[in-house]
């Protein structure tokens, strides 16, 4: 009869050592190699960054808990909190970066508190639902907190924590997380073209854009003036910018296809780029060279201008939901609005990743841009 050697726990040894410049700690521990042979490893923390034993065993707490997640002491002693730490430091760099800020403040603000202290096998739908009910924030919220705790379970699973079963998360709904809350309040022309009048350069040219084409906020931010061909008259969305970072990729392919970009248009940007006499980087750059914060201008700039004109409530996809509305009552097709909306949810033979313009499409955006120009 064979027998398998089992791997042993190991914490692995952790020492402070002198350098040329300063010191260091240094780590010490075994990995198995592709040739199935263990071997001695040293990773080395920076004193600096590091200044208490405390901070780099905390540090190093995901890696401990990856040695061991094959080991029976390692499995058995992990809790929510070692599966949180090793989804921060291995699952969250993968995901969109205004994705991983929201992740990380729910975990940071509410999971951790609650669940750190609870290994993966206990976590009971029961008392799942009844926490989301204590957490003072909306139904949506509530459903991402809850998504985050599932997909820690199939990780924990994965990742041999616990056994591989059901995830009870299944089993938690959360009520009205599909359901819109917000009143939408979609403009009249006549109402954009007041509110355009009475905001400053050069939020009243970002306004502008997200009327005449639909665009996200953070598409608007992302825009450079390598992405305006006036020749041709066609803009594309090469990347946002969201979350105080620029992203290379929209929300989905049906995102970055090409839009029209009406003569009229064409000259109102052509005019703000000879007046701002930079022909390269953001067109719509702050004092630090960066785009704007889309909630700061929100607050303290489009909120006042839109109370003053009696315009309430507004927020920044009011205007994508009005340009819709507009497309609409020009006796727009639902398959050119969804072209020009760029949305992926009519059929998903035409959601083609860069698909030319037609006469069509910039006919009907021709019509709305018309009326706000």
């Amino acid at each position: 009869m064979q027998y398998t050697k089992r791997k042993r726990y190991q914490e692995g040894s952790l020492k402070r050592v002198p350098r040329a410049h300063g010191w260091a700690w240094e780590y010490r521990y075994y990995a198995t190699g592709e040739d199935g042979a263990r071997k001695l490893r040293v990773q080395t923390f920076s004193g600096a960054q590091y200044p208490k034993e405390l901070d780099v065993r905390k540090a190093l707490a995901p890696m401990i808990a990856q040695l061991n997640s094959d080991t029976a002491a390692g499995q058995l002693s992990a809790t929510m909190g070692t599966v949180m730490d090793k989804y921060l430091s291995q699952e969250l760099p993968k995901l969109r970066h205004s994705t991983q800020c929201t992740n990380r403040s729910l975990i940071d603000l509410h999971i951790r508190p609650r669940w750190k202290k609870v290994r993966p096998s206990n976590v009971e739908a029961g008392d799942v639902v009844e926490w989301l009910e204590t957490l003072k924030m909306g139904a949506a919220s509530r459903a991402r907190a809850r998504n985050l705790i599932s997909r820690m379970l199939d990780l924990a699973m994965l990742w041999k924590y616990m056994p591989v079963g059901r995830n009870p998360m299944q089993l938690v709904k959360v009520a009205g997380s599909t359901k819109r809350t917000k009143k939408i309040n979609v403009l009249t022309a006549s109402q954009f073209k007041t509110l355009v009048e009475e905001l400053p350069e050069p939020v009243n040219l970002m306004v502008l854009l997200c009327g005449c084409l639909g665009l996200r906020v953070s598409e608007v931010l992302g825009l450079k003036w390598e992405d305006f061909n006036t020749d041709n008259h066609i803009l594309t969305i090469n990347q946002i910018y969201t979350h105080g970072k620029e992203q290379p990729r929209p929300k989905t392919e049906a995102s970055e296809a090409e839009l029209p970009l009406h003569p009229l248009l064409s000259d109102v940007i052509t005019r703000w780029k000879e007046k701002r006499q930079i022909n390269e980087g953001w067109v719509f750059p702050g004092k630090r060279g960066t785009p704007y914060s889309d909630a700061t201008l929100l607050a303290k700039v489009i909120k006042p201008a839109a109370k003053r004109l009696g315009i309430v409530p507004i927020g920044w996809h009011t205007f994508r939901h009005s340009y819709r509305t507009w497309l609409s009552s020009q006796q727009i097709d639902p398959a050119r609005t969804k072209d020009l909306m760029r949305h992926a949810d009519i059929a998903t033979t035409m959601n083609v990743y860069g698909h030319s313009l037609t006469d069509e499409m910039r006919e009907a955006n021709a019509l709305v841009v018309k009326q706000l120009l």
